[in-house]
């Protein structure tokens, strides 16, 4: 068993946990997250997950990675599209509705993880909805604390937010972004 570092904590708001390759890859060859996470994502994940009462992912991620409902937390998909999903579906056309969204959740619940691509948390950080960030880089070999940012930087809108905690563990940074 893998063993988490103690900063890894959900306060209450809206969190979000993200993993990347140090060459700025979010998914393998199959498309899922699942080809490029390790031991020491997976456990930060699921530590995560034990701290959250709602989890929030956009359609493509859900379809990709076949999320479901849970027995321990809301399960909810933002989308622009209709949708015949088991997961509850969260609705917006725009910066607007989706920061409406964000707050319906966060008065529904005091911590909610959001585990969406890309595209729809370059959304978020845009409006600074973000309050913590979770973000790995696994590397090759050695972590490199330089490239870390360089690597979030080239995959994610960062410039509304700075490291606030950083720890290797093996061959992966584990990082926490706040709004700056």
């Amino acid at each position: 068993m893998v063993e988490t570092v103690a900063w890894y904590e959900l306060e209450p708001g809206f969190a979000a946990n993200f993993h990347l390759t140090e060459a700025g890859n979010y998914f393998g060859n199959t498309g899922s997250s699942r080809d490029i996470s390790n031991e020491i994502d997976l456990a930060h994940l699921i530590k995560l997950r034990s701290q959250a009462d709602a989890l929030v992912v956009g359609g493509e991620t859900a379809r990709i990675e076949g999320y479901k409902p849970s027995m321990r937390f809301e399960t909810y998909v933002f989308t622009g599209l209709p949708t015949h999903t088991e997961l509850r579906p969260l609705k917006f056309s725009g910066d607007a509705e989706l920061s409406d969204r964000l707050s319906e959740l966060n008065a529904l619940h005091d911590r909610v993880l959001s585990e969406c691509g890309p595209s729809l948390l370059n959304q978020f950080l845009k409006l600074g909805e973000i309050d913590q960030l979770f973000l790995t880089v696994t590397f090759e070999g050695k972590p490199d604390p330089l490239a870390v940012e360089d690597v979030a930087n080239s995959a994610l809108a960062l410039d509304r937010y700075v490291i606030a905690r950083y720890e290797t563990i093996q061959n992966s940074a584990l990082t926490m972004w706040r709004r700056a």
